[in-house]
């Protein structure tokens, strides 16, 4: 069962979901947000085989990046939930050749029966309260032979930074985890062959004057390993079976 914090911030994205008729990051995105998106999406697309035939994008929000998956693998069955049923609700309305369900990613008694190709868990581990991190690697792990995780970096001590003081981040009681930490879960649930890569270095919410420039430097940034692991602004996990 969802704890307390837990369904507090379902409540926060679905009233984020109500004011911006969607959420912030997709509807209303900033030019660091919108080029941080993108740079996951390409990354998520380019790790999952081409033939695959069915993927479940878990913790789905308002369907945008779930979309994109049908628009990059038209042959295979795509289907998405979250426990915020007014993204769930906007979704559905606006992408319904995707099935949508409202569902929580620590409730594996909600969870499809399928076994999928690929899930992806896409900015929902920092959002989970503690002790259920974990769980929520293992819940995939019933449910699919492959896992991407997306998270912030916690490797970087500048989005520390920011993840302490910023009111977005504050307000929806967001925490970052570090690439080791993110690993260890995935092992322990079970999960073989864990990977991990470090991507992208345009934080979500940031200026964008300052995002622009470090935009364009990012193709060089990324190729440096150790400024790639502690200052990108994305760690990709990848999971198999």
């Amino acid at each position: 069962m969802p704890t307390n914090q837990t369904k507090k911030n379902v409540d926060r994205f679905n009233q984020d979901a109500l004011a911006n008729n969607g959420y912030l990051y997709t509807t209303n995105a900033p030019y660091s947000a919108i080029k941080s998106n993108d740079r996951i999406s390409r990354a998520v697309i380019a790790t999952i085989p081409a033939q695959t035939g069915c993927i479940i994008d878990l913790g789905c929000g308002d369907g945008v990046y779930t979309a994109e998956f049908a628009e990059a693998f038209p042959l295979a069955y795509i289907e998405a939930n979250d426990p915020a049923q007014e993204a769930i609700e906007m979704a559905t309305q606006r992408f319904p050749h995707i099935t949508f369900r409202v569902a929580n990613i620590l409730d594996l008694a909600t969870q499809p029966t399928t076994l999928f190709d690929v899930a992806v868990i896409r900015g929902v581990i920092h959002h989970l309260s503690d002790n259920t991190q974990q769980l929520a690697i293992q819940n995939a792990r019933a449910i699919a032979k492959m896992l991407i995780v997306v998270e912030p970096n916690g490797n970087n001590p500048i989005l520390k930074l920011i993840e302490k003081n910023s009111a977005y981040h504050i307000a929806h009681e967001e925490q970052s985890f570090t690439s080791e930490t993110l690993m260890s879960w995935c092992v322990a649930a079970g999960w073989k062959d864990v990977s991990v890569n470090y991507i992208g270095f345009v934080p979500f919410f940031f200026p964008e004057g300052l995002a622009r420039i470090i935009y364009f430097f990012q193709p060089v940034l990324e190729r440096i390993p150790i400024i790639n692991k502690y200052f990108s602004a994305q760690i990709v996990v990848v999971c198999r079976a």
